[in-house]
């Protein structure tokens, strides 16, 4: 195999390793993002919950579950 072939075959390499490791990061910031938006929503619920809202209330303004805020109201 001539040295230009390697290089070649080596700057793929290099470019899948790059290509996989971005994907990575960004599945890692989606996730991240995704936990972070459900932990406000989770704060909004106990903060509302401390206010005495309605349970139906709290489901609608926050998108989290009948059975997540019933959970959650344990937890006080």
């Amino acid at each position: 195999m001539t040295e230009a072939k390697k290089l070649d075959q080596a700057d793929e390499i290099l470019e899948l390793t790059i290509s996989y490791e971005e994907r990575g990061k960004e599945k890692g910031r989606e996730l991240g993002i995704k936990e972070g938006k459900e932990l406000e929503r989770k704060e909004i619920a106990l903060n509302m919950l401390k206010k005495g809202y309605e349970i139906e209330d709290i489901r609608e303004l926050t998108q989290l579950s009948i059975e997540r805020i019933h959970e959650l109201k344990e937890e006080l």
